[in-house]
């Protein structure tokens, strides 16, 4: 068997199965070593459209520039296309606390795809294969990745092909060998500083003298392991439409209503809000965990915050779990998502409003004092309150309401506790900061009130007098 054609014919259709079609424009992706010549040398040999990109990180002195000088000779000599670039790898990593390997990848990626776009490519090919797959899967055990990255490369991903991932080592030097390729040996690759090193010169060789064809057994569990993964991705995906419910209250409050500063607490609480969580569908899916930690892993909580917010599924209403902006709170029904605004301390004016006037308005709170009409009864409406002006302790105090605050309420004996009283109403937490109560002179509560996306609270006390008399003051909280 003719070697040579038989390695050009198989790149052929391992480049096709990487979906590139004839006369696309590819960047590939060459530092110099073998694996990367052998690359640059098939896409020469089935005729595809190419240019070369090498980086040239100047960490090895002199034997950086000699790679350099042999991928331009190549290029030269093969009338191909080639673009040099030199990248600070060592002060990425340095600036990002990152690696020097991790920063160089980064880099490197990063104006591959710049040089893409710029040369109207369609591909970046790299000469990932077979050993590389195995390396990267051992990697991710070691890590402890999530097992959906456990499927590691994958042939194609967006833009980047790796026609070589099923090929050997031993077959990619081969080839190079028959064309009489020139390559360059990196010797930083016998470094065991690096734990790809350690894997690729250490624990490879250890696990093919225990079970020949090792590598590529555990290559190909990438690949089972991969189709598991989309399968697993199309489930989660499914149970968490149903489960989370992303929230977008944006388009609620019209620019008139923010002209005229309507929007009262609970509209800013739900315009924090990321997400609800449906406790039920939570417990019932097979998923649910897993959705759960997906969505605050891709927020970038860390496993103990992840772990906590586990426990909220089983802790008390009001339980919450915080980790930097988000705060995940513990509902009656669901747990809230939700983002932290950075606020600041609200003065006396901001956050109460004395009513020492006949008429006015506070945020969302209006008042006008009425003469006529004084027969009619009360309304029923739970935002309006009416009261016999001249009953009244002046001034009024409208304000948030505190810890301790107390309400005689009307058609009872004793008094309650407001925050027993929201209770009872199962006014969820985030919208208790919203509650407000209107106080007397005396210091006592009249009316509680408290609106809500689940609907509106209010309650008054048996001190309010509703009696007929010559003047009425009137207050309306406007949702």
């Amino acid at each position: 068997m003719n070697l040579q054609h038989y390695y050009k014919t198989r790149f052929q259709n391992d480049l096709t199965g990487c979906g590139v079609t004839e006369g696309a424009l590819v960047i590939a992706a060459c530092s110099g070593g073998v694996d990367s010549m052998c690359l640059v040398n098939a896409m020469l040999k089935v005729g595809a459209r190419f240019e070369v990109a090498h980086v040239n990180f100047k960490l090895r002195g002199e034997d950086s520039e000699a790679d350099s000088a042999s991928v331009v000779a190549w290029c030269d000599e093969n009338g191909v296309v080639c673009h040099v670039r030199h990248l600070p790898a060592g002060e990425e990593a340095e600036q990002k606390g990152n690696g020097i390997q991790e920063a160089a990848r980064r880099l490197r990626y990063a104006w591959f795809e710049q040089l893409r776009e710029e040369r109207g490519g369609s591909f970046i090919a790299v000469a990932h294969h077979l050993k590389d797959q195995t390396e990267t899967l051992l990697i991710n055990l070691l890590r402890g990745v999530s097992p959906s990255s456990l499927g590691a490369m994958a042939p194609r991903n967006v833009n980047t092909v790796r026609p070589f991932l099923s090929w050997s080592q031993e077959e990619i030097e081969e080839w190079v060998k028959l064309d009489k390729v020139p390559f360059r040996e990196d010797l930083s690759n016998n470094s065991t500083k690096y734990l790809r090193n350690r894997i690729r010169n250490e624990v490879l060789p250890l696990l093919e003298s225990i079970r020949p064809g090792a590598i590529s057994h555990l290559a190909e569990w990438t690949n089972r392991l991969r189709s598991q993964a989309v399968a697993v991705e199309i489930s989660m995906s499914d149970a968490s439409r149903d489960i989370v419910k992303y929230c977008d209250f944006s388009s609620n409050t019209s620019a008139n209503d923010q002209a005229n500063d309507q929007a009262n607490d609970q509209a800013n609480d739900q315009a924090n809000e990321i997400c609800r969580i449906d406790l039920k569908l939570l417990g019932e899916s097979a998923w649910g965990d897993r959705v759960l930690d997906k969505l605050l892993a891709e927020r970038k909580w860390p496993l103990g915050s992840r772990e906590q917010a586990h426990l909220l599924k089983r802790a008390s209403i009001g339980a919450e779990v915080v980790f930097e902006d988000d705060s995940l709170v513990r509902e009656r029904e669901y747990m809230i998502l939700r983002k932290f605004e950075v606020e600041n301390e609200m003065n006396e004016s901001d956050s109460s409003c004395t009513l020492n006037t006949e008429n006015g308005s506070f945020k969302n709170l209006s008042w006008t004092c009425e003469i006529e009409g004084l027969d009619l009864s009360p309304p029923r409406s739970p935002e309006i309150l009416w009261l016999d002006f001249h009953a009244l302790e002046h001034p009024l105090i409208w304000r948030t309401w505190e810890n301790g605050d107390k309400l005689d309420p009307s058609g009872m004996e004793g008094s309650v506790n407001i925050s027993d009283l929201l209770t009872q109403w199962k006014v969820p937490h985030l919208s208790r900061s919203s509650a407000r109560v209107l106080q007397d002179a005396k210091g006592n509560i009249l009316w509680v009130f408290v609106a809500g996306e689940e609907g509106v609270w209010s309650r008054i006390s048996r001190k309010v007098t509703i009696a007929k008399s010559t003047k009425r003051l009137v207050l309306e909280v406007k949702i």
